[in-house]
């Protein structure tokens, strides 16, 4: 038996088990990516915030995001980064594993 959440639905259910795991604009991008993937897949996903938790990380900035997992930025320091090293480090998330961008930063598939 599965139930189909909307978005308000599953952001409510997020936040009621885990409050402070992912920003409101981060669990909006979230639903839309896992309703996308059950059109693309054909078959239904089982809500599960934990299993959502472990498999996604929320950043600032895909810099960030790249950084920690080993990605080195050219950038000299003390020189300001632009967007072409936010650029080349959302592509370096894409080659390696599911990334989703937003305004206030990006969400990554854990890898």
């Amino acid at each position: 038996m599965k139930i189909t959440l909307t978005e308000s639905e599953f952001v409510n259910r997020f936040r009621a088990i885990r409050p402070d795991q992912f920003s409101r604009p981060a669990l909006v991008a979230l639903f839309d990516y896992l309703d996308k993937l059950e059109d693309d897949l054909g078959e239904e996903q089982e809500f599960d915030a934990i299993a959502i938790c472990c498999e996604w990380t929320e950043y600032a900035s895909a810099v960030e995001a790249a950084e920690a997992f080993g990605w080195e930025d050219e950038t000299e320091e003390g020189e300001e980064r632009d967007s072409t090293a936010e650029r080349a480090a959302f592509e370096f998330l894409q080659d390696q594993t599911a990334v989703i961008e937003m305004s206030s930063g990006v969400l990554v598939r854990d890898f």
